[in-house]
């Protein structure tokens, strides 16, 4: 990008808090009107090559066809999945059985919002303190049978999890994960999900490439991340570096730690 089309950039990211105000989403039709007082001289094709590079910035985010909002605005959510009946009634029934105090479950079916292909089999993740593990998988598979999977590796996973409906694997839990609770189960919030996806791409193999650049994407428009928290877990994955990486590549270093 030329040093005069920066300095122009920098000075609609200038106004931006100024043209939303207490107005919580504008029309694509609207912030054009508004960059295009900045310089009448812009063609249209000009000022939506903008628009689209304030979006790679995360300084808009899309709420909406057609519609933009000012990311961390009232319209960008916090992340609280829905929690399937069944992967609650399990945690509940382990934790209880075990003593669990600490651990969380979920399901990579909330993955399926963020990413461009669609998968239809989908995997529940328990995850425990590194003690608990066997304990774990044991009272599990004694619900489940063969679903449940501890640990398991890249040719457990490609031959046996991946042709098994809803299986179930059984996981250490990174100490100081960010978890919260919904439906009174203790589930990964957003930040946790994305280190994650970045941290194993064994596990989530189906979810690297260009697939793991659409999550990021996708999960920041939509909801409200902590840089703060996503670096903070990231360090104690060891994956600090390439979260930075990944961040630079996707356009979304307002996430970077300052």
């Amino acid at each position: 990008m030329h040093s005069s089309d920066e300095h122009f950039l920098a000075t609609v990211e200038a106004q931006l808090h100024h043209w939303f105000d207490n107005q919580p989403v504008l029309s694509r039709k609207e912030l054009l009107a508004r960059v295009a007082t900045l310089n009448p001289a812009l063609k249209k094709a000009t000022l939506d090559v903008y628009l689209h590079r304030l979006t790679q910035r995360n300084q808009l985010a899309h709420s909406g066809r057609g519609v933009y909002a000012l990311p961390g605005g009232p319209l960008v959510a916090d992340f609280t999945p829905a929690v399937p009946p069944e992967l609650a009634n399990l945690w509940q029934a382990v934790a209880t059985e075990l003593f669990l105090d600490n651990g969380c479950a979920w399901t990579t079916q909330w993955l399926n919002d963020f990413t461009t292909h669609q998968l239809m089999r989908t995997v529940q993740l328990v995850e425990v303190a590194p003690e608990a593990l066997q304990s774990t998988y044991y009272a599990l598979k004694d619900r489940l049978g063969g679903r449940v999977f501890l640990q398991p590796d890249a040719r457990v996973l490609e031959l046996y999890v991946a042709e098994i409906p809803d299986a179930v694997l059984v996981l250490p839990l990174v100490s100081r994960a960010p978890v919260q609770r919904v439906a009174d189960t203790p589930v990964p919030r957003l930040e946790k999900l994305l280190v994650d996806l970045l941290s194993d791409p064994t596990v989530f193999a189906a979810y690297q490439g260009e697939e793991l650049r659409t999550i990021y994407r996708t999960a920041a428009r939509q909801y409200r991340l902590d840089g703060r928290t996503l670096f903070s877990y990231a360090k104690r994955r060891g994956k600090a570096l390439a979260l930075r990486e990944l961040l630079l590549t996707v356009g979304l270093s307002s996430l970077l730690p300052t």
